[in-house]
């Protein structure tokens, strides 16, 4: 079964790739975690790297109320990122992701720390909808493909003390969705609905063999942007819920156990600066705290800042 899951998951990164493809401008649209590394300017590749510091600030439980730590517990991720894209055409492009990560969490006095890679991605995208026309309501349209590889450490491997190894989501998965992007004189919209699927894996511990199975989920995102005079500072807005179904571990008492429903709502506010034609600095803030859904999932307070470099066709 194993064998046979892993076939199907090359196939679809083999899909994936052969999607056709797009990428972010740099004055838009915010880098998200459900979203690929894209162009949408006039660029052939870009080059980008930003670190960010996550608190984890409060529990969401099956009720959707928050329940805030305390003052004995803390929970950091710092992570550093390297994130690139290249037009391999007019409408087609492909881009990745790499990071590493350093989670450190304390308790009751005691603390952990562990160093090791995030998650790996891979992406896809292609231009359905160019913008070879000016129209006053037509927006820029992507279609993309994300395939995520679990070269992060899983929670259901993890060895050190409080868990402080788990450094990535532990999944082989691939999202599908679509990018809308619209600017007008100082104001610019996007909207991104997507849908992503983990693929079951086996994990190995010291005393145990056991099965996950993660399923389905998905978000939607969407954001409003100004410049003000036009100029080259961009201040942003953006909101993106997620719900994934619940993680299935079957055992031998019932072929159902698991966990719960997950969700979440990322609130973000923006701020981007283009330095130059080519550069553009970012700096990004994110909330779980400030609006629902979110049930049964860590809620953190993330702050991140980014350095693009473009190349122009």
């Amino acid at each position: 079964m194993a064998s046979i899951h892993f076939v199907t998951f090359l196939l679809l990164v083999a899909i994936g790739f052969l999607l056709p493809s797009g990428c972010w401008a740099s004055a838009c649209c915010a880098r998200s975690s459900a979203a690929p590394t894209l162009i949408l300017g006039e660029d052939q590749a870009q080059l980008s790297f930003g670190a960010s510091v996550g608190n984890v600030v409060a529990l969401a439980d099956s009720e959707g109320a928050a329940i805030f730590g305390g003052p004995g517990k803390t929970d950091k991720t710092q992570t550093y990122r390297l994130e690139g894209a290249l037009l391999l055409s007019d409408r087609y492009q492909v881009g990745g992701s790499f990071s590493l990560v350093q989670h450190q969490v304390a308790q009751n006095g005691s603390q952990d720390h562990s160093i090791g890679t995030g998650d790996t991605r891979m992406s896809a995208a292609y231009e359905f909808m160019p913008l070879w026309s000016y129209s006053k309501w037509k927006p820029q349209g992507f279609i993309f493909s994300v395939v995520t590889l679990p070269t992060g450490g899983s929670v259901y491997e993890a060895q050190s003390p409080f868990a402080s190894d788990v450094t990535g989501n532990g999944f082989y998965s691939i999202s599908i969705g679509s990018i809308f992007v619209k600017h007008w004189a100082f104001f610019d919209a996007f909207l991104m609905p997507e849908i992503h699927y983990s693929f079951p894996r086996t994990f190995q511990t010291s005393s145990n063999k056991f099965q996950v199975f993660p399923g389905f989920g998905g978000s939607i995102g969407f954001g409003v942007g100004v410049s003000p005079g036009g100029g080259n500072l961009r201040m942003g807005l953006r909101i993106q819920p997620r719900l994934d179904q619940p993680r299935a571990i079957p055992t031998l008492d019932s072929p159902f156990e698991g966990s719960l429903h997950v969700g979440n709502c990322d609130v973000g506010f923006d701020l981007s600066y283009l330095i130059s034609a080519s550069d553009t600095a970012m700096m990004s803030y994110v909330d779980q705290t400030l609006l629902g859904p979110a049930m049964n999932s860590n809620l953190t307070r993330n702050f991140s800042v980014n350095f693009q470099h473009r190349w122009e066709r």
